[in-house]
């Protein structure tokens, strides 16, 4: 990804594609985060979509901030990730911009549940409300990916209930679906919660 980003920045700069540049800022923030550098990296994101909108661009935002919420997930910031998913969502509907609505409910109930659990309230109720929501619109959608990582986090939040049948059932049918990328890690964590038994 960094390869690249390099190779199109330069057209890009040369151009003055600043539609294209500002994406490609957002992109190099992800990949200081994911290099280790998450501070610098989400300060970088968050720039670049600064810019991106100073310019009146809508697309893409969606995914823009479901990234960044991502990112505040793993700096143990959740409430910051659901206000930016708050906002994602809230520009989804307004924009249009639908195809990646299933994953800003995920994103919303796994990031709920970990700021519920941080206060200590019960989250359960919307949390699944959430993932039932995109599992839904990813099987509306016909996204077979988005509709597996919804399937596995509401089939964590079962088998964590106790619901391990109900959560295996669930699973199944989605997972039985991909025949490849099996090493991946959204199918690595379908197939351990697949196969867990109840105690």
């Amino acid at each position: 990804v960094a390869a690249l980003e390099e190779e199109a920045l330069v057209p890009d700069a040369e151009h003055g594609f600043g539609l294209m540049l500002t994406p490609g800022v957002i992109q190099r923030g992800w990949l200081l985060a994911e290099s280790g550098r998450s501070e610098e990296g989400l300060a970088q994101m968050l720039e670049g979509l600064a810019k991106h909108r100073e310019m009146g661009a809508v697309v893409l935002v969606p995914a823009f901030l479901t990234v960044i919420a991502e990112l505040y997930q793993k700096l143990g910031r959740p409430a910051d990730g659901l206000t930016a998913l708050s906002e994602a969502l809230t520009v989804a509907q307004q924009s249009g911009q639908h195809y990646w609505e299933s994953e800003l409910h995920r994103l919303t109930g796994v990031l709920t549940l970990e700021a519920g659990t941080r206060r200590g309230r019960g989250t359960a109720e919307t949390v699944e409300t959430h993932l039932q929501r995109a599992i839904e619109i990813a099987r509306r959608q016909h996204a077979k990916w988005l509709e597996l990582r919804a399937t596995t986090n509401l089939a964590r939040l079962w088998t964590e209930q106790g619901h391990v049948k109900k959560a295996r059932t669930l699973l199944s049918g989605v997972y039985a679906w991909c025949t490849e990328g099996l090493d991946t890690p959204d199918l690595r964590e379908a197939r351990t919660l697949h196969d867990t038994r109840e105690a």
